[in-house]
């Protein structure tokens, strides 16, 4: 081998291994979040809702409701949703978690299934899940109706 060529090659052999360990931050990187959040958050002030009006919000967000009472987007526990452009045998099924406390401290679990179960009641309220985003985070979409 050539004197001139010797150098080279861990100098190559470096910046392969600095091009991969790259890639693989950028692949491993999740999609950039917006700090805005949807229907309230953690850090602002909830969103109010009243009766006959649908809320958009992202797990671990709430929404007061007119009573004081709280609806909270807990999780998705699951999801086997058929995926936008992608065709399935089954359009699958999200199970959703959310949790309504009343203006009393009193609280109740709400699990929703997007395939079969979409309506649940807690206090003076009912709620209809009527969608759930492919997004990251996902975003629920709620309509409050008085009982």
């Amino acid at each position: 081998m050539p004197e001139w060529n010797r150098p080279m090659k861990p100098l190559i052999v470096l910046s392969l291994l600095s091009c991969v360990l790259a890639l693989t931050a950028c692949a491993h990187a999740g999609p950039a979040s917006s700090s805005a959040a949807t229907g309230g958050s953690s850090g602002s002030t909830p969103e109010t809702v009243r009766a006959d009006q649908s809320v958009s919000l992202q797990p671990g967000h709430s929404a007061v409701l007119s009573d004081r009472s709280q609806l909270r987007f807990v999780a998705v526990t699951s999801d086997s949703r058929c995926k936008p452009n992608v065709q399935c045998i089954w359009a699958g099924e999200a199970v959703l978690e959310f949790q309504w406390t009343g203006a009393d401290g009193q609280s109740s679990a709400l699990s929703f299934n997007s395939a079969n179960d979409s309506s649940k009641s807690a206090g003076a309220w009912t709620f209809e899940l009527q969608s759930l985003d492919f997004a990251d985070p996902p975003t629920a979409k709620v309509l409050v109706n008085a009982k």
